[in-house]
């Protein structure tokens, strides 16, 4: 099976710093391939809130939801090892876009992991996909 590569932006809009807690190690006393993922949504979060929303889940009258990830392991992490993360953002579509992570283990100084995610705005009274928010979108677009 080939393995497939994700490719980085050309520049990341937001990083943040996050420490290894004991509830992300798995028996092997390493970073659980479960926890890479919600690492990379703490990111997103904290990216959110720092575009100004109160609510980093539901805002712009929709919910943000995945519609797909991908997760390439490159390095371990363990209990206490320090953790940057930096965001980057590509393919704005009309009703999509993706989140790029690359997670840098700054305790080891390796490059640990990337991370790409696919995300739709969601109307859930109308129960359907809506487009990217013309706002959502200029603020992304103000910090490149």
């Amino acid at each position: 099976m080939s393995r497939k590569t994700i490719t980085l932006p050309d520049q990341f809009l937001f990083h943040t710093d996050y420490e290894v807690l004991y509830t992300d190690v798995n028996a092997a006393s390493h970073l659980g391939a479960d926890r890479v993922l919600p690492i990379a949504m703490e990111a997103q979060l904290r990216f959110i809130k720092e575009l100004g929303y109160s609510d980093a889940v539901a805002f712009e009258d929709a919910g943000l939801i995945m519609a797909h990830s991908e997760v390439q392991y490159l390095s371990e992490a363990r209990y206490g090892d320090r953790l940057h993360i930096e965001l980057g953002i590509r393919d704005f579509d009309r009703k999509s876009f993706q989140f790029v992570y690359r997670i840098s283990n700054t305790s080891r100084e390796q490059e640990m992991a990337r991370v790409a995610t696919t995300l739709l705005f969601f109307d859930y009274e109308k129960s359907c996909v809506i487009p990217v928010p013309d706002t959502f979108r200029e603020r992304c677009n103000a910090r490149l």
